[in-house]
């Protein structure tokens, strides 16, 4: 095994790339996180993933965790359905909390367990994030000791057992938490606690008890929002109690509804006729969990403002179908394009509220 020192705040990418080089060829690479040392290989190489179980003599019923480097990366490797996992990853994210989710059809088979549920991480180390990046690599990972172990917080306290089976341990000082992240699974409502680590029960539960808060949003919050608004809310009557409501990127205080928007919707059963319109505000966007717009546009001008928002802005037909199609402004058109509008937001907001009810 080989040793080389990396400064944790800027890791020096010569030696970054030693490691990427390592992972791609199969090897064990051992690295600070911010909460313990681990052990890594590229999630993707089956060959790796049982070398990294021998070396940790770990039972293979005990899957890994996957590191990702955005947030909204974990769109791509599970399937969440909870508003509420949504928000502890907004508030921990970054950080030490292991999420166990439903895995999707894109996730490493290696890291998903018999109930295809797969854990993961946002961690808040440079180190790990950096060999992500310039490898453009998964890593899956566990904590760098033999199974039962403890967790080591810096180079020297991993065992020589272990270490005569990693390739390159790369020493970083000491982590910054000292503690296991907090392994929670919120494929159940309410969650299940695995490992209670660094983030406490207590913390977390104040975070998920929360009521979750669904903003949709369009250009004039006139016509396709407050229908959005207006057929969510019906789909979702009944069910568990959500703030549901809409507002607008450009647009003035108390507009009513469009003529041909109230119309189309009374047609459908809602009465969006009391509907006045309400611009976005900073507030709207910190709170809610999820913000559904209608174009792209939308998010971009959602995320150049509110930059911190970005994991939570969505098309609504891309949350809904799955489909990243915009719902075009029938604004200044005729009845008959406003009625094929409002279906298009009926058929992806119905989607949304099944989607939901689950969890």
């Amino acid at each position: 095994m080989k040793t080389i020192s990396m400064s944790s705040l800027k890791p020096e990418s010569e030696k970054i790339e030693e490691a990427v080089r390592l992972i791609k060829k199969g090897g064990i690479v051992s690295f600070p996180t911010d909460t313990v040392y681990g052990v890594g290989v590229d999630a993707e190489n089956k060959e790796a993933i049982d070398k990294l179980y021998r070396a940790k003599k770990r039972p293979k019923k005990k899957p890994l965790v996957l590191f990702i480097t955005r947030k909204e990366e974990v769109l791509r490797f599970s399937e969440i359905s909870s508003l509420k996992a949504k928000r502890l990853m907004d508030k921990f994210w970054p950080g030490p909390l292991t999420l166990i989710l439903k895995a999707s059809s894109y996730c490493p088979s290696t890291v998903i367990n018999k109930e295809g549920k797969v854990g993961i991480r946002f961690p808040a180390h440079s180190i790990p994030q950096e060999i992500m990046k310039r490898g453009n690599l998964l890593l899956a990972t566990t904590s760098a000791n033999i199974s039962g172990e403890r967790s080591p917080l810096r180079a020297e306290d991993i065992s020589e057992s272990l270490k005569k089976r990693v390739d390159l341990l790369i020493d970083g000082g000491k982590v910054p938490l000292g503690k296991e992240s907090t392994v929670l699974d919120v494929t159940d409502s309410p969650p299940r606690l695995i490992r209670e680590g660094y983030l406490s029960w207590e913390r977390i539960r104040k975070v998920w008890d929360k009521e979750e808060d669904i903003l949709l949003v369009c250009t004039g919050n006139t016509c396709r929002s407050p229908m959005a608004e207006g057929f969510l809310k019906r789909a979702w009557e009944g069910k568990r109690k959500i703030k549901i409501h809409s507002a607008g990127v450009a647009t003035f205080t108390g507009l009513k509804a469009t003529e041909f928007a109230i119309k189309v919707m009374r047609e459908e059963g809602v009465d969006i006729s009391n509907h006045l319109s309400t611009p976005l505000t900073e507030k709207m966007v910190r709170e809610a969990d999820l913000i559904l717009v209608m174009e792209t546009r939308h998010k971009e001008k959602i995320c150049k403002i509110f930059p911190f928002a970005r994991e939570k802005v969505i098309l609504l037909k891309e949350f809904g179908l799955g489909r990243r199609e915009e719902i075009l402004d029938p604004v200044g058109g005729s009845l008959e394009e406003y009625r094929k509008c409002a279906m298009e937001i009926k058929e992806a907001t119905e989607a949304v509220a099944e989607k939901l009810k689950e969890n």
